[in-house]
């Protein structure tokens, strides 16, 4: 019998760690949302999907420099729209296979399982600007704007606000959420998600 558990949350929380470490152990399936947010937004392109039009045109300057509050509603709506191309793919899953989902595009108000099926893992705001700025590829990708550093500012304020935002709807969903701030190790992660998830 298939059963989906969920990861969700907000990036640099140790969500694909602790997938990879669970998929591993017991020979699940792992369905990782960052791998195909691009291809879903094309196909949203495609179908004529206003909303995921307009955010694929957007520059770089156009998308990070502006209110971090106005970026996180965004945010919120363009995993809305892309929710449905999501369920899709799951729908095509071996019916006999156990499937660990993950990432940031799982709202907890978008998937609506059972409680012992969904968790939530965010960071915080320090823990998260702190390895974001580790990152290579965030400098990289932000090289194109005019003003980098607010753009960066602006990403993890809105980052941040979208933590808060995920963590609300899981608590309210009566899903178990946990919070990283860097003084538990990534074992002590996946043992939460294990224990959250009914797993011996």
């Amino acid at each position: 019998m298939q059963i989906i558990y969920y990861i969700g949350g907000s990036p640099c929380s140790g969500k694909s760690t602790v997938a990879e470490m669970i998929c591993e152990k017991y020979g699940f399936q792992y369905y990782k949302a960052d791998d195909f947010l691009m291809d879903f937004v094309a196909k949203g392109v495609e179908d004529g999907n206003e909303w995921l039009t307009h955010i694929s045109e957007m520059t770089p300057d156009q998308l990070w420099l502006r209110d971090p509050q106005k970026l996180n509603e965004e945010e919120l709506l363009t995993y809305k729209n892309l929710f449905p191309y999501f369920s899709e793919a799951i729908s095509k899953f071996d019916k006999d296979t156990s499937i660990i989902e993950e990432g940031a595009a799982f709202l907890p108000s978008l998937v609506n399982t059972d409680e012992t099926q969904y968790i939530c893992i965010v960071p915080t705001k320090e823990f998260q600007v702190k390895h974001f700025s580790e990152r290579e590829w965030v400098r990289e990708y932000l090289s194109s704007c005019s003003d980098a550093d607010k753009a960066f500012n602006n990403w993890m304020e809105r980052d941040s606000l979208f933590a808060l935002s995920i963590l609300n709807q899981a608590k309210e969903m009566e899903y178990k959420t946990l919070i990283v701030d860097g003084t538990k190790d990534i074992e002590e992660s996946y043992q939460f998600a294990k224990e959250a998830f009914g797993l011996q």
